[in-house]
């Protein structure tokens, strides 16, 4: 991890760096941290690293051990799979509340995205098409307006996200998977354009619960370290 300029809020910044490093791996399920450590790695005093501690504890993406020592959550692959299939029904409701408020301008953004993946779907870069895939769901959640939906969506996706990026790298030795996903990508567009939400939220369930379902099948299979 690079060291972070010396700007406030420390705490929160921080914070976003120790976030991103679960999500990515730099911090290990199940490593044990320490506040000091952490500051040194991140180049800040303890104060900072402490506060952010304590909100990615209440996330429930650190377990304190002890009073100077805490542990990077390791979930069960039941406590995922109930995570994964929760979120999958939370973002298909933030789906349909997005429907009636979602811009023509924020439309428009998400057709240039679809068309982007469209353009070379099955030797495209998959974590390319990843990041054009959380773009778009990105800008449907954010349609919501309701920051409550907005900071639930973003606390559960970070709970198994090496197994998520496994499966997107695996889609490019099953490319029929991708190009159904991004066909499903078009559907739900164009049902938002419509503004029919009983149609985005049943498109957008049925897209989800097949992308965790595609997740687990591969749970058998760890990815590389």
């Amino acid at each position: 991890m690079r060291t972070l300029e010396r700007v406030d809020p420390l705490a929160d910044r921080a914070y976003r760096a120790l976030r991103e490093q679960i999500a990515a791996g730099g911090l290990a399920p199940g490593e044990r941290v320490t506040e000091r450590g952490l500051a040194a790695r991140l180049g800040v005093s303890a104060t900072p690293i402490r506060e952010a501690l304590c909100r990615l504890e209440q996330e429930r993406l650190v377990e304190r051990v002890s009073a100077r020592q805490l542990r990077i959550a390791a979930h069960s692959e039941l406590a995922l799979r109930e995570v994964m299939y929760t979120e999958a029904v939370l973002r298909a409701t933030a789906a349909r509340i997005a429907t009636p408020k979602i811009t023509e301008e924020a439309l428009g953004e998400m057709q240039r995205l679809v068309e982007e993946l469209e353009r070379d779907p099955e030797t495209g870069d998959p974590e390319r098409q990843l990041v054009l895939a959380r773009r778009f769901d990105e800008l449907l959640i954010a349609a919501t307006g309701n920051q409550v939906i907005c900071g639930l969506l973003d606390t559960v996706s970070v709970i198994g996200w090496s197994q998520r990026m496994h499966a997107v790298r695996a889609m490019h030795d099953t490319p029929e998977v991708g190009l159904r996903r991004i066909a499903e990508h078009r559907e739900i567009l164009t049902a938002l354009r419509s503004r029919d939400a009983d149609r985005v939220e049943t498109v957008m369930r049925r897209h989800l619960i097949a992308a965790v379902d595609y997740f687990l099948e591969l749970a058998d299979d760890p990815p590389p370290r």
